[in-house]
């Protein structure tokens, strides 16, 4: 199980939002000033990611939580969203190669294809069950003399 802190967004009837800060990989290397990635890390803002969370836990908007998410879930979504499209662009560009067409149709086919592949992942992330979900696996204790 992958875990993360969250922070409780708001509270709703069937669940609980929750926010989490993206962290960048970088910024820990003494080359962070002269690499590629620590630089564009630096230019571009971190991102906010928010999702319910089915709960029957009463939390108050603000509190923190540790959430969890199923390895399997990750290396799944993962492997459709990245895999799945690369081989629908890859096996639509060769056929449309083979049959003898001009290289423009072949690579129309090639993004045809692809774009099928998104299609088909977003169909398939959509039929995922509910194991998939991410979990409250418990609140955190809030810092003692913290004034909110």
């Amino acid at each position: 199980m992958i875990e993360e802190i969250a922070t409780v967004v708001a509270v709703h009837p069937h669940g609980v939002e929750v926010s989490c800060f993206s962290k960048s990989a970088c910024g820990q290397c003494r080359q962070n000033s002269t690499c590629g990635t620590g630089l564009v890390s630096q230019a571009l803002p971190g991102r906010d990611h928010r999702f319910v969370i089915a709960t029957g836990l009463v939390l108050q908007p603000g509190q923190q939580v540790r959430i969890g998410i199923p390895e399997h879930s990750l290396i799944t979504g993962a492997l459709l969203i990245y895999l799945l499209p690369l081989l629908f662009l890859l096996t639509a560009g060769m056929l449309t190669g083979l049959a003898g067409l001009s290289e423009g149709a072949t690579i129309v086919g090639a993004f045809a294809g692809g774009g099928a592949g998104f299609w088909l992942a977003s169909r398939l992330a959509r039929r995922r069950g509910s194991s998939d979900q991410p979990v409250i696996l418990d609140t955190l204790i809030p810092l003692a003399g913290r004034a909110d």
